[in-house]
């Protein structure tokens, strides 16, 4: 039975499995599967939301502590309680100290991230997915009980001991090495055509953890009265999934494919001309993965062969201004909606679980539905391609008088005609012809879909930002919000359209070069908006917004330089 995708039954593809293992014939438990991902990006968004708010005032009680200690100011003990809205550390300039410090912790992350997360997707491609999550989980635990025992010791070790648990965090890779590891094991065990939706699954099931996270947080803290007590619920959760990841769940790649993988790395240090090349390229060598791609071999070909040669460096350039727009919002809106709308921390509360609603909505169900009707979009667009091209075909016949002869650009477009009787003794090499031609018509057609989902997305984002900009009362901003939910969807778009432009061998390489641009946006991107919003405050507070839809807009752009080759 044919089971080949084609555009002549485009319902194939909807039978199309997550897992590609299933000619191995293992039991389900021992078969990698994107679904092993989504409970447990669940419960790791989840335990990341707890601290959203519990983490600051930790922070605040210990700078607050140490503020007025060297102040020499007595009855300010540091206390695991959380702070009362009338508590000594509630003033401006206890406030600008906790910031520069949150700063501080940033960096300690950040800066050690940028040179551990390249090698540690190169790493997860020729040692397997779980080694890179064993060790992101493992740095977690480590950091987590650095915490805790900080804070239950804060007099014996000062607040400058805090600095170590981010600095393992990012030595380790931290949640970014864990996404990381989680979309190529994902990537692994799916089929190119079905890699969007299940990318946007896992980034949805990770917005409703976030958004049920700091809700749970706080019901936890105003039971305990403890403010560590959501760092207890943490610390066991990633040792379960500690446990969970060597235990239970299955490697995604073959040891024949990690051999392979290790030979094609071996050869490209190979050709490092001296240690310090060798040195730089494992360090940041991750970046070069968005080079225009090379011929590979026959077993590690690209799935999208006929891309321009700039696509992936045009999509990195997407992906660039995707996140820092989303890094902007992120630092500005508290400050704006505050200043502009009046909203109290219990409104930015309910804002913020909408906001991560909205988006859980688009990625498990608007995102999934627009796919769906790929199908028939595609399926209407070969047929009146091939009415066109009947058409053109019946008129070079006319013109001609020859009704023996076919174009070969009209067989790879599917006109299967015999005209000859010599060429029955050849059905079965054109066949298979055909069968790739067929393959390589619905990618191509793919790839066009899934671009202009990006221009389109992209656009309407940015038109969302510039309401942001316009919108007086809080129920307009609201609004915009609602339609900005949209722009999640070109992020898993355009992760799932990079692990289609590169060869499998190097996926863990790609998703660790993304993870190095988070961690330099993550450097840049606040001081840049922090900055301009300060100059904007005072007189213009609006313009902020415009600057992040220049950052949509230029993206919306770079789209369109991704896509098929002309012919």
């Amino acid at each position: 039975m044919d089971t080949r995708p084609s555009f002549d039954n485009v319902e194939v593809e909807t039978h199309l499995p997550l897992s590609t293992s299933s000619t191995d014939k293992k039991p389900w438990y021992r078969t990698a599967s994107a679904y092993w991902l989504l409970p447990m990006f669940i419960i790791i968004a989840i335990t990341g939301g707890l601290t959203v708010a519990t983490g600051v005032q930790l922070y605040l009680k210990a700078v607050c502590h140490n503020y007025y200690s060297k102040k020499h100011i007595p009855g300010v003990s540091f206390s695991l309680e959380p702070i009362s809205p009338d508590n000594l550390c509630n003033n401006p300039d206890v406030q600008s100290v906790t910031s520069k410090f949150l700063a501080a912790t940033n960096l300690c992350t950040a800066i050690p991230a940028i040179f551990v997360l390249g090698p540690l997707g190169t790493l997860s491609d020729r040692k397997g997915r779980k080694r890179t999550l064993l060790i992101s989980s493992g740095g977690t635990i480590l950091s987590t009980l650095v915490l805790i025992f900080v804070s239950n010791f804060l007099e014996t070790f000062g607040i400058y001991c805090y600095l170590i648990g981010p600095l393992i965090d990012g030595l380790t890779g931290g949640f970014y090495a864990l996404s990381e590891a989680s979309y190529a094991y994902a990537t692994d065990c799916t089929h190119p055509t079905r890699r969007s939706v299940v990318f946007g699954w896992v980034q949805g099931a990770m917005f409703a953890g976030f958004a049920v996270g700091p809700i749970i947080g706080a019901w936890l803290v105003k039971v305990t009265d403890n403010l560590l007590s959501v760092n207890y619920v943490i610390l066991v959760v990633y040792i379960i999934l500690f446990l969970f990841y060597i235990f239970i769940l299955p490697e995604s790649l073959s040891k024949e494919k990690l051999a392979s993988n290790l030979k094609r790395q071996q050869e490209i240090r190979s050709r490092q001309k001296s240690w310090i090349h060798s040195f730089l390229y494992r360090i940041l060598g991750a970046l070069l993965v968005f080079r225009p791609p090379q011929q590979q071999n026959d077993d590690d070909k690209i799935p999208i062969t006929f891309a321009t040669k700039y696509s992936p460096l045009m999509l990195a350039a997407c992906y660039t201004l995707l996140s820092a727009s989303i890094m902007a919002f992120t630092g500005v809106f508290v400050l704006y909606t505050s200043l502009v709308f009046k909203w109290s921390l219990l409104q930015q509360g309910y804002f913020v679980f909408m906001m991560g609603a909205t988006k859980v909505v688009v990625l498990f169900i608007i995102y999934p539905a627009i796919v769906k009707f790929k199908k028939p979009i595609l399926a209407l667009f070969t047929k009146f391609e091939k009415l066109i091209i009947k058409g053109r075909n019946n008129n070079r016949q006319n013109d001609n008088g020859d009704n023996n002869f076919i174009t070969e650009t009209e067989e790879k477009r599917g006109e299967r005609i015999v005209v000859n009787d010599e060429n029955i003794n050849d059905n079965n090499v054109n066949d298979s012809n055909e069968c790739k031609d067929d393959d390589d018509e619905q990618m191509k057609k793919e790839l066009i879909f899934e671009v202009w989902v990006i221009r389109i997305i992209f656009l309407i984002d940015t038109l969302a930002h510039i309401m942001y900009g316009f919108a007086t009362t809080g129920s307009v901003f609201i609004g915009a919000t609602v339609i900005a939910a949209l722009g999640i969807i070109t992020t898993p778009a355009i992760k799932s359209l990079q692990t289609n432009l590169i060869p499998p061998s190097q996926i863990g390489r790609l998703l660790g070069a993304i993870s190095v641009i988070d961690s330099i946006l993550r450097i840049v991107v606040p001081p840049i908006f922090d900055g301009l919003y300060s100059i904007f405050v005072k007189t213009s507070p609006h313009l902020i917004w415009y600057c992040m839809s220049v950052l949509l807009i230029l993206a919306f752009l770079f789209a369109f330089g991704i896509g098929p080759k002309k012919q």
